[in-house]
């Protein structure tokens, strides 16, 4: 009796891992790009625990860990595409220059160049200058 508790105890803490890595899935997908950084490690040890003292894992924490991979990874590929976008092309560059210039009253290129002389950090030459 006290193994079918303990098995219900673990699918339970595995289907909350399963949760946590959907969320972080989700988070990625509508950009939300701190979310997954978060949520897919807490999902992957929330899975890890869930086995417990039983022979092998719950299907959803094995799930869970696939998705919060694939979380993770998405999420840093859209960082890795917007980063790339802002720097080689000229459209999405000049919008986020008119955002910089209304918010801060500076474009991004002096912004930039105020970070490096502040702060003494050197960053690579974007290319196209």
């Amino acid at each position: 009796m006290e193994y079918v508790k303990s098995e219900a105890k673990h699918s339970k803490t595995a289907y909350s891992a399963l949760t946590l890595s959907g969320l972080s899935f989700v988070s990625a997908i509508l950009g939300v790009f701190f979310m997954p950084f978060i949520l897919s490690p807490i999902a992957m040890i929330i899975s890890h625990l869930s086995k417990g003292r039983l022979k092998t894992r719950h299907f959803a924490a094995q799930a869970a860990i696939v998705v919060a991979i694939l979380a993770f990874i998405l999420n840093c590929c859209m960082i890795a595409l917007g980063i790339y976008k802002i720097q080689n092309d000229p459209q999405v560059r000049g919008r986020y220059d008119a955002i910089m210039q209304e918010m801060y009253g500076m474009s991004l290129d002096e912004y930039t160049e105020m970070v490096t002389e502040e702060f003494k950090v050197m960053l690579p030459e974007m290319p196209g200058k």
